[in-house]
């Protein structure tokens, strides 16, 4: 039954961008099976039998999309983002309730299952950080820049014992990442709030903690990772990943190799204990290809 969630979002793919319409195929190819099944679990939960809330998270997606290709074609002969402040992007993208709500969310959302170093960020996530938290007795995490709640569902996910928080500037994000929560039945262990922690960091601090692609997002990522290892109790494991060469209408700092990334963690005080890094696609020649890189730190 769950299967045909995927079969539909394939059909709808294939009917509103046809130039996509290998998409899924090509990550059955892959991922095989256990990735079918994920995704499938996840439609489920979060569209239900609504197909239409469902055509609208794949056309939003679509453009979603375009606008990384279009910008990363850009990029190829630039070497650079697109020149704009934190304030200017913020404006335009977090703080934009139509675009959130209608491209971005929904693109991000479905790009963790349809774009191949999306979910194999997931599965070094599922593969290396989860044996961390299934260690713990009684986990507690914060997630950073929540995005659309996906990684809070992860941790959710791997045992009634683990408990969260989020942090968030932007409104849209937190209500979106609240429907999905509330979706999968974690409400009750997952809280959220409407916080820069840069400007108030909170006191509190937390065995585990996650922030997935939100450097690339900032001016200063640094100040960012200060903030975020005064709130890693010691001894406490973060996941923390970003953007590599991956230009996005959002994306104001570039990293152009992991190892710029990994001199910012080890400057605000993080140990590096393992990473992974995932490319979109092969490089043809000198090309900048769009890679995450993910840490687990300490």
């Amino acid at each position: 039954m769950d299967k045909n969630k995927v079969a539909i979002l394939d059909e709808i793919l294939k009917r509103v961008a046809p130039y996509m319409s290998n998409t899924v195929s090509k990550q059955k190819a892959l991922f095989k099976e256990p990735w079918e099944i994920n995704f499938s679990h996840a439609l489920e939960k979060v569209f239900g039998a609504d197909k239409d809330k469902l055509e609208n998270a794949v056309k939003g997606y679509v453009r979603f999309a375009l606008d990384a290709t279009r910008l990363q074609k850009k990029f190829e002969k630039t070497r650079q983002y697109d020149h704009k402040s934190y304030e200017e992007a913020a404006t335009a993208v977090y703080h934009n309730e139509n675009y959130m709500n209608n491209l971005y969310l929904p693109g991000i959302f479905l790009s963790h299952f349809l774009w191949p170093h999306h979910y194999q960020q997931l599965q070094f996530f599922v593969n290396h950080f989860k044996p961390l938290v299934l260690a713990k007795e009684n986990p507690q995490f914060c997630d950073i820049g929540v995005g659309t709640g996906f990684y809070s569902c992860q941790m959710l996910k791997i045992s009634e014992q683990v408990n969260g928080n989020a942090f968030d500037i932007s409104q849209s994000s937190l209500n979106y990442s609240k429907m999905q929560i509330k979706a999968f039945g974690y409400e009750n262990r997952w809280g959220f709030e409407n916080r820069d922690i840069i400007l108030q960091t909170p006191e509190r601090q937390w065995d585990f903690l996650l922030s997935v692609e939100v450097l690339e997002h900032l001016e200063n990522p640094v100040i960012f990772l200060k903030s975020l290892r005064k709130m890693l109790k010691k001894g406490g494991y973060g996941f923390i990943s970003a953007a590599v060469t991956a230009a996005n209408e959002d994306h104001i700092y570039l990293y152009n190799t992991i190892l710029e990334v990994a001199d910012q963690l080890n400057e605000a005080g993080f140990t590096i204990v393992k990473f992974q890094e995932d490319k979109a696609y092969e490089a043809k020649g000198d090309e900048p290809v769009p890679r995450n890189v993910a840490f687990i730190v300490t």
